[in-house]
């Protein structure tokens, strides 16, 4: 019996320590205790002489108190007692685990541990959480005797090497489990489901991206339920070429073959061993195709798990897909692993990474041992993405940026236009993206991708490839990219004009601009286009970009003018407000204050100002563009009658009736002479006099106005169009002035049920529609 403990349970409490009382308990069974005071200095490395010691015992006995011990030279993160414990795990010794309660006797230096408390109150807690452990907590030596004392009786007679037994020849090296695994309690379900049934092999396959937990969730699996197998042998199949070698080494330690007897030979022992037991379990871990393990499968009744991004397993295994954390996994996986942080941290983070659980779990290791704060994390991640994510695990375990960079490296030889792909959807937002946004403007994508995606052929062989690699997530005309892949690519390619090879961010933005759909006001058809785009529209023009493509300045206000005005004119008006004000900003800048281009967009901004009910900044900025158009382009001009149309639009809605009818006359005759009767905008200046008119109580004036514009924009711009559905309003408010209640109440009626079949129910102009009708009603009842 290998006892575990720190040097302080040997000799407290002073009347009867609490080794001391495993040690009776041990003896009374006639089995022999051991520890680490038993063995003198030895030339090989302190861990390595724990964990022999640890493999010669039958059974492990863990008596944890309150004091961490000595960290391993070695692993400076772990001590000597974790270690044993680790060693244990793996060899797959029955663990008996015994924790001293916060009120067991004992003096204060029992219970102290100044400079790694910390770290033990953490291994308690992972004491606690594993599932695979029976766990006593107790108070005083002799308590823990009674405790040992049962806890061995009852275990089996071959395991405690009671005389006369013949101990079962029992072989595992399945990893040690992930402390603090949580999540994937459905899938270990059906996994362990599957597995139980008798019969032929039952194969299992789970898929999925990488750092998503596939091997973690084949170790959990095992260590839950150790007591089914045997047999427990992990396979690495990265390398196909080494899979005869692992199984070859199952074979030795099965007693099967001689250490030096020819693989070639070995192997077929073991599979003809494994086929005839029903108690073995062989883990094929990141198996990269069917191929590679397909002919290694025993048959018979062994049960087989294999790991694998590759998605299609048909005719070898039943496939079962493995996800991101849901939010309340990826929360419940943070708390356990950093209980400090708040519920809105731990919120920030699960969101930032994906809820991927490898970079969960660095980020938790980071954040409970790096000194880093959240905010300071959450900084980095956006700033130093690949350095960051290269800390936070222990010595020995793959980071998450390395994991990443071995399939970017593997994918670079391979296929080099697909590496490209996902370097371009880096660069665009987390979100589906379309196929068509690649594929319809290919003369703006680098070599080889241009010809990949010219050719739909090659590039449906290209999407196929990461697909199968499981890099992407592929929808019916989508692909997908995870957020840290995303991040370590940008990381990897952030290059600025002048840099080397290509400017991914001045690539993605081209790509935008060629593909952006037609101008978006008052045009409901095209606004589920740029729905779909806004994601990657928002993430291409981000103002952290600017300085990857001042070559295409004039794109991106492009850009950020067409983002702007679908916000706006879709009722999202504070985010088209913020894109107007810095697309006028950057114009200024590029071109000076009296260009045509800043003009345009001073119109756009004061436009915004006005949905946005800043009607007095938007009458600043209007009196002054009017000036600036009137002064450079003339009087006459399209964009000068729009700067006074819009002025007028804001001495309206500041009360200044009698000046905003006066610039609308002379707009509107402008206009008329210059765009014509029935041009869009001498319709828009006809409306706006209609609401001069009602003000100044001028009711059938405007009624006679607003009737001509509703006939004209019927016809012009069409029944459906919202500029036509404003002239239908004004009209029905002025029927209601006027005292025709019923064709103001019919017209009101229409009027919504179209603004609710076009634009939506919670869009603007419908909810204005609404209370047109209300007061309409409310009318008619106050009449009768």
């Amino acid at each position: 019996m290998f006892v575990s403990h720190t040097s302080e349970l040997r000799r407290l409490p002073e009347d009867g320590s609490f080794v001391a009382a495993v040690e009776r308990a041990v003896l009374r069974l006639r089995d022999a205790p051991v520890d680490m005071e038993y063995f003198t200095a030895r030339d090989q490395p302190p861990a390595q002489l724990c964990r022999d010691r640890v493999a010669e015992c039958d059974v492990y006995v863990l008596v944890a108190g309150f004091r961490y011990g000595s960290p391993v030279r070695e692993r400076p993160t772990v001590s000597y007692t974790e270690l044993e414990f680790e060693a244990a795990t793996e060899l797959g010794k029955p663990r008996l685990v015994f924790l001293l309660d916060e009120a067991a006797v004992g003096p204060g230096p029992l219970f102290r541990d100044p400079e790694f408390g910390a770290r033990q109150e953490a291994f308690r807690r992972r004491l606690l959480m594993d599932s695979g452990l029976t766990v006593k907590t107790v108070r005083t030596p002799a308590e823990l005797e009674t405790a040992v004392a049962q806890a061995l009786a009852a275990l089996p007679a071959a395991d405690t090497g009671s005389p006369g037994q013949a101990r079962a020849v029992r072989v595992w090296n399945v990893p040690a489990r992930l402390h603090g695994f949580t999540g994937r309690g459905e899938l270990l379900d059906e996994l362990a489901a599957a597995l139980a049934d008798t019969g032929p092999v039952v194969v299992r396959a789970i898929a999925g991206m990488g750092g998503i937990g596939k091997s973690s969730t084949a170790i959990e699996y095992a260590h839950r339920h150790d007591e089914a197998y045997d047999v427990a042998w992990w396979v690495p199949a990265e390398d196909p070429d080494l899979v005869p070698q692992h199984l070859a080494r199952l074979g030795h330690a099965l007693g099967l073959v001689d250490p030096d007897a020819p693989v070639a030979a070995a192997v077929p022992r073991v599979l003809g061993e494994l086929r005839r037991r029903d108690r073995a379990l062989l883990i094929f871990d990141n198996a990269e195709h069917p191929d590679a393990v397909a002919s290694f499968l025993p048959g018979g009744r062994a049960r087989v798990v294999i790991t694998s991004r590759y998605p299609r397993w048909d005719g070898v295994a039943k496939t079962l897909e493995l996800d991101v954390f849901t939010a309340p996994e990826s929360a419940r996986f943070l708390r356990s692993k950093a209980p400090v942080l708040t519920d809105d941290q731990v919120e920030a983070i699960g969101e930032a990474l994906g809820h991927l659980p490898s970079a969960l779990d660095q980020a938790a290791a980071l954040l409970t041992d790096g000194g880093l704060s959240p905010g300071q994390y959450l900084s980095l991640l956006d700033t130093r993405a690949r350095e960051l994510l290269r800390r936070g695990h222990d010595a020995g375990r793959v980071s998450v940026a390395a994991s990443w960079s071995l399939a970017f490296d593997n994918l670079a030889d391979r296929d080099p236009a697909a590496l490209q792909l996902l370097t371009l959807m880096a660069w665009l937002a987390p979100e589906p993206v379309p196929l068509s946004l690649i594929t319809d403007h290919s003369e703006v994508l680098p070599e080889p991708l241009a010809t990949v995606a010219a050719d739909p052929l090659s590039f449906t062989d290209t999407v196929r490839g990461l697909r199968h690699r499981a890099l992407v997530r592929v929808d019916t005309d989508t692909l997908l990219l995870h957020r840290i892949p995303a991040a370590l690519l940008r990381a990897g390619t952030d290059r600025a004009p002048g840099g080397p090879e290509h400017n991914w961010a001045a690539i993605a933005l081209l790509l935008l601009h060629r593909n952006r759909p037609a101008y978006a006001w008052n045009t409901p058809a095209v606004w589920p286009q740029w729905q779909r785009l806004l994601p990657h529209l928002l993430a291409v023009v981000a103002p952290d970009r600017e300085p990857l493509i001042t070559a295409h300045r004039e794109d991106l206000l492009t850009l950020l003018g067409g983002i702007s005005t679908y916000l706006a004119t879709t009722g999202q008006s504070d985010h088209a407000l913020a894109h107007a004000q810095r697309t006028h900003r950057l114009a200024i800048d590029h071109h000076g204050d009296d260009h045509a281009l800043t003009l345009v967009y001073a119109n756009n901004l004061a436009l915004r100002l006005h949905i946005s009910g800043r009607h007095e900044a938007a009458r600043e900025l209007n009196e002054d563009t009017l000036r600036r158009s009137r002064r450079v382009l003339g009087d006459d001009h399209p964009d000068t009658l729009s700067s006074a149309n819009n002025l007028a639009v804001s001495l309206t809605e500041l009360g200044e009736h009698e000046a905003a009818r006066e610039l609308d006359e002379d707009t509107l005759s402008r206009r008329r002479r210059v765009l014509g009767d029935d041009h869009p905008d001498t319709l828009t200046s006809a409306a706006n006099l209609a609401v001069d008119l009602s003000a100044a109580n001028e009711r059938e004036a405007a009624r006679e106005l607003n009737e001509d514009t509703l006939i004209r924009r019927r016809r012009v711009l069409g029944h459906d169009h919202p500029e036509t559905f404003r002239s239908a309003k004004n009209l029905a408010l002025d029927l209601m002035v006027l005292g025709e209640h019923g064709a103001a109440r019919e017209l009101a009626e229409k009027t919504l049920a179209d603004c609710r079949r076009v634009l939506g129910d919670d869009h603007p102009d419908t909810v204005r529609a609404g209370l047109v009708l209300a007061e309409v009603l409310r009318a008619a009842s106050e009449g009768s």
